[in-house]
């Protein structure tokens, strides 16, 4: 299948979502998937909310210039055009990955000329002081999440909305009765929760309640097209979203971890990555089904938990009885919003709470077409500018997607789900472990990933081979290297999972079963002991479940600031340099589908038909034109 690049957003090459087996669906199940895409888009701008103060503002601003085209100058309008997809591509002006603030490509005086022009032509947006520091003054507003605060602390210098006039002392004692779905506020001296929920006959509205209502709305629509245990598992989530309720939210994941259906979604407020504090929760919706023709890999990794976990390089304290084997599925996305769109991950496993996940078990899900896409973008150019040994590239090339699927199930199925806490740790590891948690969990994922790649019982089985598990370890290292261009004009590395795959390939480094060596003026990674590597990957991994099962924090913050925060900037550089040159894409970025409904004369709805968004634009405009 051909993946098709759409155009390139400042590193982030924007390829059109593949899609394949939607049109096998019946029409009861494609009008659920109708209905689930409306909830999931109608609260997309409470991303926009959550991430910055002014990116509501400035999404509209930049968009709605666009249409004065013909009166502003071209070489302007055109890096304002860019400027848009921007906005768009990560849901504010900082980047969904590191979450650092991108700067424009012109000035602020040509920004006030074209608002001038367009002015006279009709438009009605402002600029205010504000705005332009915001975007033009590269020491305002810097960070989304700070995890490594040189001034004030991680929640002062990080300029997410989730706190206002707050400090990390003034919550070191305060225990959040919302604490997924809650803005933390001081009045009057006193730390208050502004609670996001919709509202009903019984509670009050919160916060971000009129897209709230909105998504309840669609998913009380979507009930019409599901079966009656999944309409359940809905009105439970619809429940939670008007009341806001933490303890509905559990009820709710409870009953959705029993669910294996054909057509599902993950909506709410999810991941904690962006609460530097790993507390509150982003907005994110995704709508999905089943991929069949992929499921046969997953399903037998999971159905291998329990041995696996069994043979985890850790003691055996923190070695979990699986009470189930884990619902694990492949699955084709049709859209991602919030945190999960444009920029899309592979895998995910869910609920994200620790006891629920030692009690009930979780649900995995292996992003088929995402997967796909990104690992097959541009991999020609990958392997020939970052491997020199040609044996090596045969070995890399011939297992690429073999690996793929295996990595990203055993990242999410026993990486997430595996192990278990010491049972005298009250509350959460990550109530431990604070702002470092989140990368330590990336880190225990990926790990677990390239243990079990070398597992005797899954190599024999031919979920891979012994060449599949050595060409994993090599684009791991190689992996490594091009994403340092991702710190292009960073000091160090911000998002959790860059900080993982930094921390496993320096642990690596500085075992020396991996080493990084130069040809011509070129740097290149190479596995010195393929076997060895396997070892050093177990002894960090023992290390890192011991750390989280005893909510050891001087010990995870040594780990990561060791191995993962800062890298060669002279690396960092080089690779740089030579992937602008091959023109490989620092990053990824998707352009989704979106769904059509088709009628008969009568009107009678007939079928449901897959569309594609042709730009990022596109789709930032259709988008906002739902949620507002």
């Amino acid at each position: 299948m051909n993946i098709k690049a759409v155009e390139d957003v400042d590193g982030y090459t924007v390829l059109e979502m593949s899609m394949w087996g939607f049109e096998k669906l019946s029409l009861k199940e494609k009008m659920l998937i109708y209905h689930l895409w409306h909830a999931c888009v109608a609260g997309d701008r409470i991303s926009y909310e959550q991430n910055y103060k002014y990116a509501l503002e400035l999404r509209d601003l930049f968009l709605d210039i666009l249409e004065y085209e013909d009166y502003i100058p071209s070489e302007v309008y055109k890096n304002i055009l860019s400027y848009a997809k921007n906005i768009i591509t990560h849901h504010g002006i900082h980047d969904s990955r590191s979450t650092a603030k991108f700067m424009p490509k012109f000035s602020a005086e040509e920004l006030r000329e074209a608002v001038k022009i367009a002015h006279e032509h009709g438009f009605r947006h402002k600029l205010t002081t504000d705005i332009e520091r915001a975007m033009f003054e590269p020491d305002v507003d810097v960070m989304l999440t700070q995890k490594n605060p040189t001034k004030g602390d991680i929640i002062t210098e990080s300029k997410n909305t989730f706190y206002h006039d707050v400090t990390l002392k003034d919550v070191e004692s305060f225990e959040d009765k919302y604490p997924l779905n809650s803005t933390l506020v001081k009045e009057e001296g006193k730390l208050v929760e502004k609670v996001w929920r919709a509202g009903n006959a019984k509670v009050p509205a919160g916060q971000y309640a009129k897209e709230l209502k909105e998504t309840v709305r669609h998913l009380s629509n979507a009930k019409e097209y599901a079966d009656e245990p999944y309409r359940k598992i809905l009105d439970m989530l619809i429940g939670y979203f008007e009341t806001g309720d933490p303890k509905l939210f559990d009820d709710y994941n409870i009953a959705w971890l029993k669910a294996d259906e054909k057509v599902d979604t993950i909506i709410g407020f999810i991941e904690q990555y962006l609460d530097a504090r790993g507390c509150k929760g982003s907005y994110e919706g995704v709508v999905f089904f089943r991929d069949e023709e992929s499921n046969r890999i997953v399903r037998a990794i999971a159905d291998s938990a329990q041995y696996l976990e069994d043979r985890a390089p850790w003691d055996n304290r923190y070695k979990k009885k699986w009470n189930h084997i884990p619902i694990a599925t492949a699955v084709m996305q049709v859209i991602g919003t919030g945190t999960a769109g444009p920029t899309c991950f592979a895998g995910v496993n869910l609920p994200n709470p620790q006891w629920i996940r030692e009690k009930y078990n979780s649900r995995n899900f292996y992003i088929a077409n995402i997967t796909y896409a990104s690992r097959t973008a541009f991999t020609d150019v990958l392997w020939s500018e970052f491997i020199e040994n040609p044996e090596d590239k045969i070995l890399v090339e011939g297992a690429f997607h073999a690996r793929g699927p295996v990595h990203v199930t055993l990242h999410e199925v026993i990486g997430h789900g595996s192990g278990k806490v010491n049972p005298e740790l009250k509350g959460d590891p990550k109530d431990y472990l604070r702002e470092y948690y989140s990368t330590l969990e990336e880190t225990r994922a990926e790990s677990c990933a390239l243990y079990f790649m070398w597992d005797t019982k899954l190599i024999s089985e031919g979920i891979l081979s012994e060449q599949d598990a050595k060409a994993g370890y090599l684009a791991y290292a190689v992996e490594y290297m091009t994403h340092l261009a991702r710190c292009d004009g960073e000091e160090m590395i911000h998002a959790d999972h860059e900080r993982a795959r930094s921390i496993i390939i320096r642990y690596l480094l500085e075992k020396g079963s991996c080493i990084f060596y130069k040809k011509d003026g070129k740097t290149y990674p190479k596995i010195m002991d393929y076997g060895l590597a396997r070892v050093h990957v177990g002894e960090l991994l023992s290390d890192i479940m011991r750390i989280k099962a005893e909510g050891d924090y001087d010990a995870c913050k040594s780990l990561v600031e060791k191995y993962g925060i800062y890298f060669d900037k002279g690396l960092r550089d080089e690779i740089v340099r030579r992937a602008k040159k091959a023109e490989y894409p620092s990053n990824f970025a998707y352009v989704m589908c979106y769904p059509e409904l088709v009628k008969d004369d009568s009107g009678k709805t007939i079928d449901v038909i897959l569309k594609h968004y042709p730009s990022m634009i596109a789709q930032g405009m259709a988008i906002r034109k739902i949620s507002g």
